[in-house]
């Protein structure tokens, strides 16, 4: 995660940009400098919040570049379907960057924290956890003229970042990066 927040951080740098994090790229390597460059998802919480507060974001700033970072659950939980629809309905050329880590960590992290001991943490894989099959992000996004890459290797994220952009600057749209990541403790 701190390696894409380093590459979005140097991506946007000299842009007027809003980053809406939930459970994706964390502020610290971003290094953003402008008032109202960084929201994250509220305490009361509701996964799904990232991706609609940034098209609201969009509909109110048209000029600013807006980014939606957050993990493959939480975009699953934001109604990717309708997300798209409406972004390109509306015009809003925004990006959003999936850090897919394969599954639910936020339930399996929670789970073996309450309970240590317990059976998930013997099994090779904590129930209903992992996504399998996993969804294919961008062919969801696809679906409402969205730009979609996936990215597999971490040396090809500020290619991808920069292609994603020019989408946004060049033709209008809206962009899509499911970027494969590891599960947060190391887990493979």
């Amino acid at each position: 995660k701190d390696w894409v927040s380093l590459c979005l951080g140097r991506a946007i740098k000299g842009h007027r940009t809003t980053v809406f994090h939930e459970l994706g790229c964390p502020l610290g390597p971003l290094d953003l400098e402008t008032h109202q460059s960084y929201f994250q998802e509220p305490h009361a919480g509701g996964l799904g919040w990232g991706l609609p507060a940034a098209m609201g974001a969009k509909l109110a700033d048209p000029d600013r570049l807006v980014v939606a970072t957050m993990g493959d659950g939480s975009y699953m939980f934001a109604n990717p379907m309708a997300c798209h629809q409406v972004a390109e309905a509306q015009g809003l050329p925004l990006l959003t960057v999936v850090l897919n880590n394969g599954g639910w960590d936020a339930v399996r992290l929670s789970t073996l924290e309450v309970y240590p001991d317990g059976a998930a943490s013997k099994a090779n894989h904590v129930p209903m956890v992992p996504f399998l099959p996993a969804p294919s992000y961008g062919d969801l996004a696809r679906a409402s003229g969205c730009h979609a890459e996936t990215v597999e290797k971490a040396e090809d994220v500020p290619a991808a970042l920069e292609r994603a952009l020019g989408v946004i600057r060049d033709e209008r749209r809206q962009a899509l990066l499911d970027i494969k990541i590891g599960l947060d403790d190391g887990e493979k």
